[in-house]
């Protein structure tokens, strides 16, 4: 295992509420390095070509990199990667503050969301651990409101 990472993403498929981990070899680290390029060779790896934006086919995946979760200045980041609905193509965004050390202390390395859910629901995950839970009390609310 390269040092940094924990060698497995997390699959969610929120169509029928399950999740399966898939380990990594080192060999992908090694050739794509760092959070970027796992977010990008994923979106490639479970995204159909010519997949509408707007399908439940087209997923989501939430990376971070080595260094997260480290005492390396301005190395605590989380990546999104999708294919976008304005453009068609692909699309990246990063966030900072405090998302990116939890969401690296799951476990995983990346997570990657397809499907989409009947009904409201916020997963909640853990090291080895996948909760789906209603989210219906939540349902129409502005963010500030759902943050207690």
């Amino acid at each position: 295992m390269m040092k940094g990472f924990h060698n497995k993403v997390l699959h969610i498929n929120l169509d029928q509420k399950t999740s399966a981990e898939e380990a990594i070899d080192d060999s992908v680290y090694r050739a794509l390095w760092g959070g970027k390029g796992l977010g990008t060779y994923l979106l490639l790896k479970n995204t159909q070509g010519g997949v509408d934006p707007f399908s439940a086919d087209n997923a989501i995946i939430f990376a971070t990199g080595p260094a997260t979760d480290t005492k390396i200045w301005g190395s605590s980041r989380l990546a999104a990667f999708t294919k976008s609905p304005l453009t068609g193509g692909y699309c990246e965004t990063y966030t900072g503050g405090k998302v990116a050390e939890p969401a690296s202390r799951t476990g995983y390395d990346a997570i990657i969301i397809k499907g989409a859910s009947k009904e409201p629901v916020y997963l909640e995950i853990t090291t080895g651990k996948v909760t789906f839970h209603d989210a219906s009390h939540l349902w129409g609310k502005e963010t500030y409101e759902t943050e207690d």
